[in-house]
């Protein structure tokens, strides 16, 4: 995408908010979940992020406008993996 296509202030910048450059692989902690993730979730769905406030996730990719995408296993064996994973403003970040 040609940085003339995108939106202003796009794509955002890849710093915490305590100004640490952030990149795939990284942990960090979630720092707030802001109210437009939550927009249009069920109750189930949204209890889940919620729940995922303050803990550590990794990020495993960050995509063309600048978003976090963050993942928390949930369930690991050998038959199954489960996790949730959502996208984030890097500002509501903390790398740990």
């Amino acid at each position: 995408m040609d940085k003339k296509d995108y939106p202003e202030g796009f794509p955002l910048k890849p710093y915490d908010a305590e100004g640490n450059e952030l990149k795939t692989g990284d942990i960090v902690k979630i720092l707030h979940i802001p109210e437009w993730l939550l927009n249009n979730l069920d109750e189930e769905a949204t209890k889940i992020i919620k729940s995922c406030e303050w803990s550590l996730m990794t990020i495993y990719e960050i995509d063309d406008y600048g978003y976090m995408w963050v993942e928390k296993p949930i369930l690991e064996t050998d038959d199954e993996y489960e996790s949730h994973s959502f996208s984030m403003e890097p500002k509501n970040l903390l790398k740990s």
